[in-house]
């Protein structure tokens, strides 16, 4: 397990742009059992053009992907079937000490987040966080890791200044899409969307908007067509997810 350790902390030096990964520059390693969460992670990571994912579920596939392959992230849940809390990044941690580790559990615990910081964790996060903070903590983790590999500053630099400019045009897409989305819905359905969202009923919303129970029940049926759910419960997770509310 050494050697292979070794293997991991020479890094070597970031491809250019005409390396043949081609569009791919940085890999991301992915260790979560839970199949719709990695299926929810993925959809996102592969929206990114410079990121590719690779999903193992227990912490030993990890392991044994690191002996052979090359990552730039690693995204830890800490519930798997082998490795349960910080068992799992303590592991990790002793196999490599440069590849970045971020959290990303179920496990809504600040104390539990202090001590997995101080254990070597770049970061903490909480599932169900919307997109554009896991693509930060994922952008700032490469950035450290990058700016301490004092084997290849400049190249470092050259590709930092990439992830910059592919962040913000990440950003202006994210803010483009939201935009388009709160069009989609028309301002008197976002104020019932929003009122819905702090567990209003039909009539309380009615009472706030001082319109009818009849027109609530219309724009109701709206919402949850334009957003493509069948409830009022979805109705409000789907408008989370898309940071409507």
């Amino acid at each position: 397990m050494k050697s292979s350790s070794t293997k991991h902390d020479e890094r070597e030096k970031i491809p250019s742009d005409s390396d043949e990964r081609g569009k791919t520059q940085f890999t991301i390693l992915l260790v979560e059992d839970n199949t719709t969460d990695a299926l929810l992670i993925r959809s996102d990571i592969e929206k990114l053009a410079y990121f590719s994912l690779k999903t193992v579920e227990t912490l030993s596939q990890a392991l044994e992907c690191l002996v052979s392959e090359y990552f730039d992230l690693i995204l830890l849940d800490l519930n798997l079937p082998d490795a349960l809390g910080l068992e799992g990044l303590i592991k990790l941690r002793r196999f490599t000490q440069k590849i970045p580790i971020v959290v990303l559990t179920g496990i809504d615990d600040k104390d539990l987040g202090i001590m997995a910081l101080q254990r070597g964790a770049q970061d903490y996060l909480v599932k169900g966080i919307d997109r554009g903070r896991l693509m930060q903590a994922i952008r700032y983790a490469i950035e450290r890791m990058l700016l301490h590999d004092s084997d290849s500053s400049i190249v470092n630099q050259h590709y930092i200044n990439r992830l910059q400019q592919h962040y913000s045009s990440i950003s202006k897409t994210e803010g483009d899409r939201k935009a388009k989305e709160h069009q989609i819905l028309t301002e008197r359905e976002l104020q019932v969307l929003k009122l819905l969202g702090t567990g209003c009923n039909n009539q309380e919303i009615a009472d706030r908007l001082v319109i009818s129970l009849t027109t609530v029940k219309t724009h109701m049926g709206s919402i949850l067509q334009k957003l493509s759910v069948t409830d009022r419960t979805n109705a409000v997770i789907e408008a989370q997810r898309r940071s409507l509310i």
